[in-house]
């Protein structure tokens, strides 16, 4: 008699196109995203000295270590010396980079070469994701976008066959595994190294309302003393929701929950520490993490649906039950 068909060979199709179409809308929303930056790079403010002063030096340069602000320096002063044919440059190439992910023949070579500008901004134009200065935090915009515009474009790679193998094999997305090692950093980054807690989310918040509109700046002041007040308790509970959803994504039955709850935490920084990348101030050059986390969130959705069993617990290493045909009786 023919062979059974093997238990869920349909679904497994129909995952495979959900998951497909799911991330070809990511990479459609990182598109959008490159295509974003380009037209904020067309703003009358940023043809000024008030972006050479405000995000070449002060956000490169602010509280960095003296070695990196020995290579960062110059670099800022060249840019600042040659700021319409940078800022002219910068757009066209975002643009490129934008219009390349949307067009299936040019995807590769657009991804590649948003990997390697990006890295150049986090270096040079974002300081390291201020990561070195001991003021970095996931709510207020750290390891910095340039970072994660490099993740997201390797999550979004088309075709990754070696990416498929390795998680069909070892049952455990990647998107996933970034996602809790984002937020487990949020919470070490909680731990006093240079400055104490108390000044490190007044200076935040503070510098937050600097580039926020009306009511939001008064908000965000008003954040930054309760912040200086509360410090402790302020870090502890951040840490603390930072922590769980660093973890919790690896319990089966929360890790929807889990990425609900932090996609809600995700905006509210946005809005409250990353004062939306400061798109109201004319100089913002991105809308900073919050999206590009939003994302990566979505994309762990994705792949953890794509990859049910790929708990840490005991579901992911018991053995599937095998279906026999029953034998024909003579």
């Amino acid at each position: 008699m023919p062979a059974p068909e093997r238990p869920g060979s349909g679904s497994d199709s129909l995952t495979s196109g959900a998951k497909g179409l799911g991330l070809r809308w990511l990479r459609w929303s990182l598109a959008a995203l490159w295509l974003l930056d380009a037209a904020l790079q067309l703003q009358p403010g940023m043809f000024t000295r008030s972006f050479a002063g405000n995000v070449l030096y002060n956000s490169a340069l602010m509280y960095q270590p003296r070695w990196l602000e020995q290579i960062l320096y110059p670099a800022a002063q060249l840019e600042a010396h040659n700021l319409t044919a940078l800022t002219v440059g910068i757009c066209c190439l975002q643009l490129a980079i934008g219009i390349g992910i949307l067009w299936p023949r040019t995807v590769r070579a657009a991804l590649a070469l948003s990997m390697l500008w990006a890295a150049a901004v986090w270096v040079f134009g974002q300081g390291l994701g201020f990561m070195a200065t001991g003021t970095a935090m996931v709510e207020f915009g750290a390891p910095g976008s340039a970072l994660l515009y490099i993740v997201l474009a390797l999550l979004v790679w088309p075709g990754r066959t070696t990416h498929d193998r390795r998680a069909d094999s070892s049952g455990r997305p990647w998107a996933a595994w970034v996602w809790s090692g984002f937020w487990g950093l949020g919470a070490l980054l909680h731990i006093p190294v240079r400055y104490s807690a108390a000044a490190v989310l007044a200076y935040n918040f503070q510098t937050a309302a600097q580039l926020q509109p009306g009511a939001l700046s008064s908000f965000d002041y008003s954040l930054a003393r309760f912040a200086y007040q509360n410090s402790a308790s302020v870090s502890i509970i951040l840490a603390a929701l930072e922590l769980a959803l660093a973890v919790l994504i690896w319990v089966p039955n929360l890790r929807r929950p889990t990425l609900g709850l932090g996609i809600l935490a995700t905006a509210l920084f946005w809005v409250v520490g990353q004062a939306m990348g400061g798109v109201a101030t004319g100089i913002a050059t991105d809308p900073s993490t919050g999206p590009l986390v939003v994302l990566l969130g979505l994309s762990a959705a994705i792949e953890l649906k794509s990859h049910p069993r790929s708990a840490l617990g005991a579901g992911a290493l018991l053995p599937t039950r095998r279906h026999h045909d029953p034998q024909p009786s003579h």
